[in-house]
């Protein structure tokens, strides 16, 4: 299995979204989520081209839930996490945010 590399704006966004579900559900569904990330990033560490790629780049978006979704980037030693998106977001922001995260 390839290492995951998490960069600083995945871990902020992972964090504020970990904080936004907690606040308007509570701490089980906040797990359920954090469990189905967990799975997920098992699946593209085995196979890091099971999500398409974004927008003809080499960045990939996995869909974690109906509303959020994993950007990553991989490399032939590691996967780089980017962003957890919550798609219901302005889109102009995302493009800004991977690419923040992208050059860390």
């Amino acid at each position: 299995m390839k290492r995951v590399i998490w960069s600083p704006i995945a871990k902020r966004s992972l964090r504020r979204t970990s904080d936004f579900i907690s606040e308007v559900w509570n701490e089980q569904v906040r797990n359920e989520f954090i469990n189905q990330l967990n799975y997920r990033i098992t699946q593209i560490q085995k196979n890091p081209e099971l999500a398409p790629t974004f927008e003809d780049s080499q960045i990939r978006k996995l869909v974690i839930h109906k509303s959020i979704s994993l950007f990553y980037q991989n490399f032939s030693e590691h996967i780089k996490l980017l962003l957890i998106w919550d798609t219901r977001q302005n889109p102009a922001e995302l493009y800004r945010k991977i690419t923040d995260a992208n050059s860390t």
